[in-house]
């Protein structure tokens, strides 16, 4: 009797550590790639034409941001709100659309993956981006990027912070 209750109580035992296991692999595969609750106008060097570290093209003019939190999860989809998103010197947006570009890190280098375009406030220059995107794997250190098209190329408005930037 007391060889059949070891062994259950053993028994038990790995089977937890094994369920565990489990949840934390599963646990690593979904849930948030990246969450942030403020983000950056671009300003200075970063203007006008200029690639940033992402390889993402400059918005030309310093942008302002009132407010912009987010999130991206493991499966692609990305969540971002921009409230007051407005050029810096006038303090209006003039542009009827925004886009979210995600930039990873892989280890083939800079991997970008921009969402369709929706819609923003003129002039207030807020907008709610929700989509999904074909993240790479991994897909270390991203960044989410606010930004447009205008005339066919992605150039950035915005970045998020760091939750350690805030």
């Amino acid at each position: 009797m007391a060889y059949w209750r070891r062994f259950l109580v053993a028994a038990i035992g790995a089977l937890s550590l094994v369920g565990s296991g489990t949840v934390s692999a599963a646990a690593h595969e979904g849930g948030t790639l990246i969450e942030f609750d403020s983000m950056t106008g671009i300003t200075g060097d970063a203007l006008v034409g200029k690639l940033n570290d992402r390889n993402i093209l400059g918005g030309g003019v310093a942008w302002a941001i009132a407010s912009g939190s987010g999130e991206v999860d493991r499966k692609g989809h990305v969540s971002v709100t921009v409230t007051g998103l407005v050029l810096a010197p006038t303090g209006l947006n003039p542009i009827g659309t925004f886009e979210a570009v995600v930039s990873c890190l892989t280890p083939g280098g800079v991997v970008n993956k921009m969402t369709a375009g929706f819609p923003a406030t003129v002039p207030g220059g807020s907008s709610t981006i929700n989509a999904t995107v074909d993240l790479p794997h991994p897909c270390k250190s991203p960044e989410v990027f606010v930004g447009a098209s205008p005339r066919g190329t992605f150039v950035w408005f915005a970045v998020s912070n760091a939750e350690d930037d805030d």
